[in-house]
């Protein structure tokens, strides 16, 4: 049986994820300016006072929704990476991930937060810390890819991870703003040559070579 100071704490973290998810949904929807403390507690069915309880105001629920978001994404690359996912695969992966409806949740979210960046000191502060937080991982995902030799030691890890993230981020606020397209395949596609042309020369000349093996397997099938 769970001691009560063990069910406070559930219960304390329970409280705290309603009022970030109804947060989420009430920054999207009605920007960050807009948005009033009361109709946040309202929608996640808990007074004002939870939210004081447990935030500092609303720009600490802002940049804390921001890190949970960032943090559950850094989840899935390492749980894909846990199940064997190429490293390489995982960088497309960040910059083609557009099919997955929690991006049109999490897309006005992010673009809300940077806007409220550039005029809030403390939101700047969270989010850029976040932020940061963010491409260290993606850094990391870099550094390991050379290590396997998906990649060139000559590129820069912390430049290619800028703009790996750059390409996120730019993704998710035309994704908030409705601007559609491109097409899923060619995207995919443009992504894939990229990281391609990334690839140190030993992986470029073993994916040739298997090309060339499977084109001449097919022709002697003829």
């Amino acid at each position: 049986m769970a001691e009560p100071d063990s069910l406070s704490r559930q219960s304390g973290a329970l409280i705290r994820d309603r009022l970030i998810e109804a947060a989420v949904h009430e920054f999207g929807e009605q920007g960050y300016d807009r948005a009033r403390v009361q109709d946040i507690a309202r929608r996640a069915g808990l007074s004002t006072g939870a939210i004081y309880g447990n935030f500092r105001n609303k720009a600490d629920l802002l940049a804390e929704a921001v890190d949970r978001g960032l943090a559950a994404a850094a989840r899935k690359l390492v749980e894909a990476l846990d199940r064997g996912a190429a490293s390489t695969d995982l960088l497309e992966m960040i910059t083609t991930d557009l099919s997955d409806p929690r991006r049109r949740t999490w897309a006005p979210l992010v673009s809300e937060a940077l806007t409220a960046a550039r005029r809030d000191d403390e939101v700047a502060r969270r989010v850029h810390a976040a932020l940061r937080r963010a491409e260290t991982k993606v850094t990391e995902l870099v550094e390991l890819a050379q290590q396997d030799g998906s990649l060139t030691p000559e590129v820069d890890a912390a430049a290619c991870a800028r703009l790996v993230l750059c390409v996120s981020l730019g993704v998710d606020v035309l994704t908030a703003s409705n601007f559609e397209g491109p097409d899923r395949k060619a995207w995919t596609a443009l992504v894939r040559r990229i990281f391609t042309g990334l690839a140190s020369a030993t992986v470029r000349t073993a994916t040739a070579g298997r090309r060339s093996a499977g084109r001449l397997s097919w022709r002697s099938s003829d």
